[in-house]
Order: C-alpha cells, then structure tokens, then sequence
C-alpha cells in the first residue's frame, strides 16, 4: 500500500472521473483560447467559481472521512456540499469560457448520473459506519438543496486547516487556481 502525500498514493487516486474532468478542462479552455471572453459572461463565472471552491474548502475542513459522521460546518445545512461546490466550479469555469454546451453537459451528467450513483454507493456505506446516527441525520438533512436553520444534532467540531490538507482539497484549490489564471489569462489578453 502506498504512504499516504507520495507521489504513488496521489497517483492511486486518479479515476476515471478525474481523468474526465482533466479533458473536459482542457477542452473548454482549447474551446475558449480564440474566443473574445465577455465580462457579462466572466465576471458571473468566476465569482460561482470562487464560491464553489470556497464551499469545498469549508466543507474539507470539517469532513472526518471515515472517521465520524459530519454534519458541521455546511453538512449542518446539505449533505453533499463537495458535489454542490464542484457542480459551481463546473458551471463557474463554463460561464468564463462562454461555454452553454459544457454548463448543460455539466448539469445533466451531475443530475443523472453522478448524484444518484454516489447516493447509492454512499448511503449502504454511511449506514453500516454509523448506523441510526447516519439515518437520522439523512432524513433530517437535504441532499442538495439547503436546510434554512442548521441541523438541531450537528457536531461541535471546528473547521480545521489540517482536516482540509488531510482530505487532500488544498490540492484541489491549488488546481482550481490554476485553471482560474488560464481563464483570467484568457479574459484580458
């Protein structure tokens, strides 16, 4: 088994989902390279971008994977505010690049399949770790769209820098940087 922060273990890490986004990233900045971007269109964008790696990262900080049932920070509010803040960084980056058929793609593909299959795949999973806990917390909290008032049985954890570097998302923003300067670069050229 590889040692958790080498290079060998990031590379077990690497699905067919990230693979896919990766082309789809570079696609849509290929796509964008000729086009004149408009500030209608990026100034939106990238503030949905922001906002998205922004609830990633709120939501990294709080999330015990594997360890605890979390349900602070924005867990108190939705179950999957990963899958909501990537969902924005996708719309964000295709809203930049001008890109309709990408923001469509994105949502359908998110809608159809990627929601339910890892609601199946998750839920049998969260209930054999934490059983009522999961249960109760699952019918209390909504999937996707946000609760008002934060759940009554929520944790007392604390966001953490260190649970955020653990469930590896410091890499995730550094790459949804990136790919912001390639589209701001794009922008004012």
């Amino acid at each position: 088994m590889a040692v958790k922060d080498t290079l060998q273990y990031k590379l077990t890490k690497v699905t067919a989902k990230t693979v896919l986004a990766g082309i789809v990233g570079i696609v849509m900045f290929y796509l964008a390279k000729d086009r004149k971007l408009e500030a209608a269109w990026f100034l939106p964008g990238a503030l949905i971008t922001v906002a998205g790696e922004w609830l990633r990262l709120w939501a990294a900080g709080h999330l015990r994977k594997n360890k605890q049932l979390t349900t602070t920070g924005p867990y108190s509010y939705v179950k999957n505010p990963l899958y909501i803040g990537t969902l924005m960084i996708t719309l964000g980056y295709s809203a930049m690049a001008m890109n309709p058929w990408i923001m469509i793609a994105g949502f359908v593909w998110f809608f159809i399949y990627y929601a339910p299959y890892k609601k199946k795949q998750e839920n049998a999973k969260l209930i054999a770790s934490f059983g009522d806990a999961w249960k109760v917390y699952d019918q209390a909290v909504p999937d996707y769209l946000p609760r008002l008032t934060p759940y009554s049985g929520r944790g007392a954890n604390r966001w953490s820098w260190e649970v955020v570097k653990e469930n590896s998302e410091h890499e995730t923003a550094a790459g949804v940087l990136v790919g912001f300067v390639v589209m701001l670069y794009l922008f004012v050229r």
